[in-house]
């Protein structure tokens, strides 16, 4: 089978066949008197209306030019008043040992989720919880167990490839077990990442790396796809003998990460000469970043956990993470969501809230945090132009708001109701989860 027939028949069970089962919708549903924020990064329209059928949009027009009425079997909802915009799209999603927590995020609009390394079935209890509870989301994109060298950092998660053979069967076997991405972790050494970015590139399934040891400028040239982490890029920032200082700490105990890469950070000149060459990079790639910055947050006044150096190491080099996400978005890198489900400064659940806000802290504009959470965080997973927006075609992956995100960021936590694949959840009820 060739990578698009294969993609033909993987995609929709893994991102949208679960879900149906057992949903019951509306035949027509009419979404009067919206503000969209349609995920392109065009400005708002107000007074548009939405029209749903099954699990697609099938029309979006101003409220002037909506004729003929709409359909008698038709639900309507008038939400004057309200802001309407795509479901988001959580690139960096850690299930962990707590499918509920997925549950719980749909009900705060994240309507789809890339799992960025683990095994598949530890996704099965999530599965059971959407067939017993009739959810139709969230939609699922899962990389496998994530391919990380010798002495892998986090054993449970990950299949160990000690050479660049090991490396492509451990890719091969992902990709035929079901996954949808591929991720490298940073203890594989330079030649086993290339093998991987190869597999990739044979089966045309996207590639991405979570990288301390290695240069993200030789992978990113080699054909990776995306980088998991702004912090990925430490070593790319810094001359190559601080770089090596860094490197050769993290080989001997990957625990030398926590304090390091902050202190790494703090020494980074991001207009220097190695930022200049990243940057020439990403100008050439337009590599995926997801920058996970929720989850590296650090505050004046509250010590950073675990942390075991002067604070103001913490508070620069979480600085500069913020001051890189925005030249990378600058020089041509494009952003998506990845809230990482458990962050120091964010409730249960509302780890993507948080990235979306940092991203805005960072320089981005809210369009922009928009847009990176929506069509880009689509893009990065490959799919045909049905997710991420909101136009005549696309999923009804959608989220309708009491404030308008585009004019302040926070309130993207003013979500009062989520539709997925055209059905609504029970907001109110998972929330609790």
């Amino acid at each position: 089978m060739n990578a698009r027939m294969r993609w033909a028949w993987l995609l929709p069970a893994l991102l949208g066949g679960l879900g149906a089962v057992g949903a019951q919708t509306p035949a027509t549903i009419v979404l009067d008197h919206v503000r969209l924020i349609d995920g392109t990064g065009a400005p708002p329209r107000d007074d548009m209306r939405i029209v749903v059928q099954g699990d697609r949009i099938v029309s979006v027009t101003p409220e002037r030019d909506a004729a003929p009425a709409a359909p008698p079997d038709a639900t309507p909802i008038d939400l004057a008043g309200r802001v309407v915009m795509p479901g988001l799209i959580d690139l960096h999603y850690h299930i962990e040992r707590d499918p509920k927590l997925a549950v719980r995020q749909l009900a705060n609009g994240v309507t789809s989720f890339r799992d960025p390394g683990q095994w598949i079935d530890q996704f099965d209890p999530l599965k059971a919880i959407l067939r017993d509870e009739h959810l139709p989301g969230p939609r699922m994109a899962l990389a496998g167990p994530h391919i990380d060298g010798e002495h892998p950092a986090y054993p449970l998660d990950a299949t160990v490839a000690r050479d660049p053979e090991e490396a492509r069967l451990a890719a091969e076997r992902n990709i035929a077990d079901g996954a949808t991405a591929l991720k490298i972790y940073f203890r594989l050494p330079l030649a086993s990442a290339m093998a991987v970015v190869r597999v990739c590139k044979t089966h045309d399934v996207p590639c991405t790396a979570h990288l301390e040891i290695l240069d993200a400028r030789d992978l990113l040239l080699a054909g990776l796809d995306g980088i998991e982490h702004i912090t990925s890029f430490g070593t790319s920032v810094v001359p190559f003998r601080r770089a090596e200082r860094y490197r050769q700490a993290v080989l001997a105990d990957s625990g030398a990460r926590g304090d390091g890469r902050y202190a790494l950070f703090a020494d980074a000149d991001l207009g220097g000469a190695e930022a200049r060459r990243l940057y020439d990079v990403l100008e050439r790639t337009h590599p995926f970043v997801n920058p996970t910055l929720a989850v590296f947050e650090v505050r004046a006044g509250t010590a950073r956990e675990g942390s075991k150096q002067d604070p103001a190491i913490d508070l620069k080099g979480y600085a500069q993470m913020k001051a890189l996400t925005l030249a990378a978005f600058q020089h041509g890198a494009r952003l998506t969501l990845g809230g990482h489900s458990t962050v120091p400064f964010a409730g249960r659940g509302e780890a993507p809230w948080r990235e979306m806000e940092l991203l805005v802290e960072s320089g981005l504009t809210p369009l922009q945090a928009i847009t990176a959470a929506t069509q880009t965080s689509a893009a990065s997973l490959r799919r045909p132009a049905n997710l991420g927006t909101i136009e005549p075609g696309t999923l009804a992956d959608l989220i309708v708001l009491g404030q308008d995100p585009s004019q302040d960021i926070h309130a993207i936590r003013s979500v009062e109701r989520v539709m997925s694949g055209g059905a609504w959840i029970d907001v109110a009820r998972y929330r609790t989860w």
